[in-house]
């Protein structure tokens, strides 16, 4: 027979040992909840980072507040470009999370898959040409211009935050008018975001000068000759002269023919000097000034070299043209 002590000692023992294993049972079920952490997916949802998070698409539910902030600072990958979207599956999401959490104890619930928007300033395109043609109206202030966009241009997506833009030549184009392209480049923040490219053509438009009639090789120009027009200058050679004074009173290097386009290189200053004429040629430095006879060799402008011949030394050399007399030799 086993006495009352004894009985009660072992009957003690085995509830010590019930109690201890209920116990260890309760800790690992409490454990396992703490760990366990439910993901809810909305249909969609808006970011306007690069980057985002498990927390910026989701809502995360769990009793341990520790974990679940561990898992929402999980970054999940690249947002969509401004303005555009990208699906989001589950699975994706799980794959992202399986070095961080063991996947058993996560449950998502919600959407199957999760369209993300990044959102975005749309700037239009017709903004976009309105900007780049008001710019060329600045540039060209005290000129007549059509310009013309050559390419539609398409609505740009930027990030948000405080825009700001210019317009820019990238080229330097020695022509005036015709194709070219220059660039907007936008800044968001004081930090470039975008460049588009804008092409255009453009008109200039000034009043230049053309031959009413025929001017023969060698002829004074007279302002009987010239008559002014105006005209696209993209279609006209780069040498054209704007200004009267600057053709009457020269003469024409060549032949120009009626309604010919009055240029520059066409044209030179009447030569003061002509050849075999009679001048005075100056020798002159800061202790003494002299003048002797000779005779030009070529005709020549003021301020040109040109070869004289000494009348009482016959020796030639090269002297400036200072007035139409005088030459002179530094």
């Amino acid at each position: 027979m086993i006495s009352f002590s004894k009985f009660l000692i072992l009957w003690i023992s085995l509830f010590s040992i019930a109690f201890c294993a209920f116990a260890s049972t309760n800790q690992a079920q409490v454990e396992k909840k703490l760990q366990q952490v439910m993901i809810h997916l909305p249909v969609e949802q808006v970011t306007d980072t690069a980057t985002y998070t498990l927390g910026d698409i989701a809502t995360l539910e769990g009793l341990d507040g520790s974990n679940l902030e561990k898992l929402a600072n999980i970054q999940i990958g690249r947002s969509p470009l401004p303005g555009r979207s990208i699906r989001i599956t589950r699975s994706f999401i799980l794959s992202k999370l399986r070095p961080h959490i063991n996947l058993k104890n996560i449950t998502i619930s919600g959407a199957r898959n999760l369209n993300l928007q990044r959102s975005a300033l749309k700037i239009n395109g017709e903004e976009i040409q309105r900007a780049v043609l008001e710019h060329l109206h600045v540039v060209y202030h005290d000129s007549e211009i059509k310009p013309k966009i050559v390419d539609r241009i398409r609505d740009v997506f930027l990030p948000k935050g405080e825009l700001t833009y210019e317009v820019i030549s990238k080229r330097k184009y020695k022509k005036e008018g015709g194709y070219r392209t220059y660039h907007i480049v936008f800044q968001i923040d004081g930090k470039e975001v975008k460049q588009i490219p804008v092409r255009v053509y453009l008109k200039i438009y000034k009043d230049i000068y053309v031959a009413k009639d025929t001017i023969r090789k060698n002829q004074t120009v007279q302002e009987t000759h010239l008559l002014k027009v105006r005209k696209n200058i993209d279609r006209t050679p780069s040498a054209y002269i704007t200004n009267k004074e600057d053709l009457v009173g020269k003469i024409a290097k060549r032949t120009i023919n009626p309604n010919e386009i009055l240029q520059s290189n066409t044209i030179e200053k009447k030569p003061l000097i002509q050849p075999s004429d009679p001048i005075s040629i100056v020798y002159e430095t800061s202790s003494f000034r002299i003048t002797t006879p000779g005779i030009s060799l070529a005709k020549g402008r003021l301020g040109d070299r040109i070869p004289v011949r000494n009348a009482d030394t016959k020796a030639v050399i090269y002297a400036k043209v200072t007035s139409k007399h005088f030459v002179e030799v530094n």
